[in-house]
């Protein structure tokens, strides 16, 4: 599904996402997380062994919500399934830390695994703020 050219600035700013998946018992879990938007996909870096992933591996349907900080009524929620694929090199990970802070150093224990999962987005919810 392409997104609105509207939301695309606010997609490749360093705007935090608000991450939704299915916990085990179906109840919601909301991490924010830094994200990549390459103009097509959304793609965020998740740890082997935390709950977002160990949620994704079980029920690949996700929720993305970016807001932007200067406009909170200015928002896009992106909902679809989330493929998962191994980054042993923290590729994703580097990249999306440069993104937000110019740089990159891991804060994990060495050989600690990373996935990147990348969002195909089904449905598209939004607002574009007070007389927008």
């Amino acid at each position: 599904m392409k997104i609105p050219e509207t939301f695309r600035p606010l997609l490749q700013s360093t705007a935090v996402a608000f991450v939704s998946t299915l916990g085990k018992s179906g109840a919601p879990q909301v991490t924010p997380i830094w994200f990549m938007f390459d103009g097509e996909v959304v793609r965020f870096s998740l740890v082997d062994g935390r709950q977002k992933l160990v949620n994704l591996r079980r029920d690949p349907r996700v929720s993305v919500l970016v807001v932007d900080p200067a406009r909170p009524t200015f928002y896009v929620e992106l909902r679809g399934t989330a493929s998962l694929v191994a980054d042993p090199e923290c590729d994703l990970e580097r990249e999306v830390s440069i993104k937000y802070t110019g740089s990159w150093t891991d804060g994990e224990p060495a050989g600690t695994m990373r996935f990147a999962a990348t969002v195909e987005v089904e449905r598209i919810t939004s607002q574009q703020g007070h007389g927008d």
